[in-house]
């Protein structure tokens, strides 16, 4: 008996997506200079504008692609990949999965996080990023837990522009905070100018490595202690964004 051939992954639209309102708050430019001349002028240091002249700067479109705005219901797509049971294989690593039919699919676990996402856009985005990967069997295969920001310029720009105005606004909100400590936000950065720059590859493997641990071991604890999508209590729970992040600065001493 004919060994029935695997289910062909079907042609690869780039032009259909729905749209919905975003889930990842996109930031402008001009957002980014507002906050930051904000936290100059709590450090009483001098500018060339002040915050109310930058109204005169007006409004521009955030310098976004569209996939960003669903920048954070994928990376929740590809940490549940990499965590439900349902979607790992026998050693407990993200397993192969077919694009279509029943649970374990690409179809069911897209449909889960990004419903209103067109499924075959999602698909071809994904693998031009080097997140995911597909066989000879058309079996595809997940090799980030993390969506690929700087892996496309454009995606890249945009998210440059939500970190620098989340950190931005940490910054100044330690400062407007009690010198307790007990309100401020953790903030500590690891430095030395001394550092022999030829050990610096070795520096961002180490980074890379720990980080990446790190990271996915706070996103698991903050998956599980996410707000309930529904719940019982006559008043609605308040939710709260939060970010954590990593990054390595490299400069010239000389």
């Amino acid at each position: 008996m004919p060994k029935p051939s695997a289910k062909a992954i079907p042609p690869r639209k780039v032009n259909n997506i729905k749209h919905v309102r975003a889930r990842t708050q996109e930031v402008s430019a001009n957002d980014v200079i507002k906050t930051l001349l904000g936290l100059f002028e709590d450090l009483g240091v001098n500018a060339s504008y002040k915050v109310s002249e930058t109204l005169k700067l007006g409004t521009t479109k955030p310098t976004s692609h569209t996939l960003y705005q669903y920048a954070s219901a994928i990376g929740e797509m590809l940490t549940h990949w990499h965590q439900h049971p349902a979607y790992l294989d026998e050693k407990g690593n993200p397993a192969r999965i077919k694009f279509g039919g029943r649970q374990p699919s690409f179809r069911s676990l897209a449909k889960l996080k990004v419903p209103t996402l067109d499924l075959t856009f999602l698909l071809s985005e994904l693998e031009r990023l080097g997140a995911i990967s597909i066989d000879e069997n058309k079996l595809i295969s997940v090799h980030m837990r993390s969506f690929p920001m700087y892996e496309d310029k454009r995606l890249a720009a945009q998210h440059t522009l939500n970190i620098l105005d989340g950190f931005i606004k940490t910054l100044r909100h330690n400062l407007d905070s009690s010198n307790l400590n007990s309100d401020q936000l953790f903030h500590r950065i690891a430095s030395n100018s001394n550092f022999d720059s030829r050990e610096i590859p070795a520096l961002k493997v180490r980074v890379k490595r720990q980080g990446q641990s790190f990271l996915e071991s706070i996103d698991d604890w903050l998956t599980r202690n996410e707000s309930p999508k529904t719940h019982k209590q006559k008043t609605r729970l308040k939710k709260t964004k939060v970010s954590i992040g990593v990054y390595l600065s490299v400069e010239s001493t000389r």
